[in-house]
């Protein structure tokens, strides 16, 4: 059985007048496969060296930002390299580098099962410790299927969208590792 590679890669660029000042981005589109997450876009400085390959600054916020989303890092330094010598060889092309806007898109097909939007996440949980609240007399005798204790065991309780209830830290624990309801399996962010 044959595995799919970690990511495929495909670049393009968009070429425009600058309205003012040149804004030269780099836009990458991270769609991750068998995943129940959003596109992810992250759009960084285009700065250039000399010799029109990406500099360092823009690598090292390429490889943060990719990293930050859970790019595993082999495939982070391939698609840092194949980008900075795509851009290498569309700089020269430019009729007018400074008066041109460069969008750089690379789209990555990322096919990580388990890798999982950090921003996302953080904006989940931020949004369960915000809803946070007391059982209720009728919830008391029902069992969080999480840690398999009374609701009524502990004052704090959370209730997802899909109307489950769990304790505030069981379901806290839960998402760092399952972005998906425990009962329904609804997807959660």
């Amino acid at each position: 059985m044959s595995h799919p590679p970690p990511y495929t890669l495909v670049l393009s660029d968009k070429r425009k007048p600058a309205c003012s000042s040149p804004k030269r981005t780099l836009t990458m589109k991270i769609k991750r496969a068998n995943t129940q997450q959003t596109t992810i876009r992250i759009s960084i400085p285009l700065r250039t060296s000399s010799n029109g390959h990406l500099d360092d600054g823009t690598t090292n916020d390429m490889e943060y930002m990719l990293q930050y989303h859970e790019i595993d890092y082999d495939s982070v330094i391939k698609i840092v390299d194949e980008t900075t010598d795509y851009v290498a060889g569309v700089i020269p092309t430019l009729d007018d580098v400074t008066g041109t806007d460069l969008d750089v898109i690379v789209k990555i097909t990322d096919y990580n099962p388990h890798a999982w939007s950090r921003i996302d996440l953080d904006v989940y949980t931020i949004d369960l410790r915000n809803n946070r609240r007391n059982s209720i007399p009728i919830e008391e005798n029902d069992i969080c299927t999480i840690c398999h204790n009374e609701l009524g065991a502990s004052g704090d309780l959370n209730t997802l969208e899909c109307n489950h209830s769990y304790h505030h830290e069981c379901i806290l624990s839960w998402v760092k590792m399952n972005l998906t309801c425990p009962i329904c399996r609804t997807p959660l962010a």
